[in-house]
């Protein structure tokens, strides 16, 4: 009997190193070796590098994740730092969300509870259960309140609202001329962040730094959304940029604030 154990003990370690094997294959990454920054454990696989072309300095992060419950958001209404959420979140990147609590609009779900139902005009960004991303551009005549309660239903898991929408199914949106939640018109240069879904819990994260002659001018939106087609989102939304566009990870703030300091946001987007 003590071989037909033996055979059964070394027939569960290998199932289990084939499914641990499993868990650790990666898709095919859109950011190239060397990387800058680069974090891996069993649920997720950060590589971020940072991009100076000509006079625009940005940082581009890909992050791979095993499930969806790795795809936060850390919110305090009474605003904060980007850095004191991301420790409080205990997270191992971060970027400024939309900053949802300095205004009244939109459906607003984070980490599968509805914090908000009211109607708007900005653009949406749905994050689902299975981590696939949407957006919602047209609001006219929106059940708001019934959406947010059947999109909880259905298991959604994270909405941002801001914009505008730069990519859906791999292709460039058209700006609407009346889209009017920005300030800036889409040919400005300014500091951005912007979030999008390469493939499954897959994903794409633009930061770019702006309003600093000598080091870095800004991108417009149509550039930002090229950019996001060339690492390969297939979904893509702007969200809240100028002095809010930070990206932090481990303990650093890696790009330059265009205020020269992190300004106070109310949320945060991290893993």
């Amino acid at each position: 009997m003590g071989r037909v154990y033996k055979f059964f003990f070394c027939m569960l370690i290998t199932l289990l190193c084939l499914t641990a094997s499993a868990a650790m294959a990666w898709q095919t990454e859109v950011i190239g070796e060397p990387y800058d920054w680069q974090y891996e454990d069993s649920q997720k696989r950060i590589v971020v590098n940072r991009v100076s072309e000509g006079n625009v300095v940005y940082f581009a992060a890909e992050v791979q994740l095993t499930d969806i419950s790795g795809f936060r958001t850390e919110c305090d209404s009474s605003l904060a730092a980007v850095s004191d959420l991301a420790n409080r979140a205990g997270a191992v990147l971060a970027i400024n969300g939309d900053d949802y609590a300095t205004h009244k609009y939109g459906v607003i779900i984070r980490n599968g509870e509805l914090l908000r139902a009211h109607d708007t005009t900005r653009n949406l960004l749905l994050v689902d259960g299975n981590g696939d991303m949407s957006v919602r551009v047209d609001r006219k005549g929106e059940d708001y309140k019934g959406l947010g309660n059947q999109w909880i239903s259905e298991g959604a898991w994270q909405t941002f609202e801001f914009g505008p929408a730069l990519v859906e199914n791999g292709q460039a949106l058209a700006f609407s001329p009346s889209f009017d939640v920005i300030s800036t018109k889409a040919s400005r240069l300014e500091p951005r962040t912007a979030i999008g879904q390469i493939g499954p819990l897959h994903y794409i994260i633009i930061v770019v730094d702006g309003r600093q002659d000598g080091y870095s001018v800004g991108m417009s939106l149509p550039d930002l959304q090229q950019l996001m087609i060339d690492y390969g989102a297939q979904t893509a939304l702007n969200l809240d940029g100028g002095g809010s566009a930070e990206i932090w990870f481990q303990g650093q703030i890696l790009n330059k604030p265009a205020g020269g300091q992190e300004r106070q946001v109310s949320d945060i987007i991290c893993f």
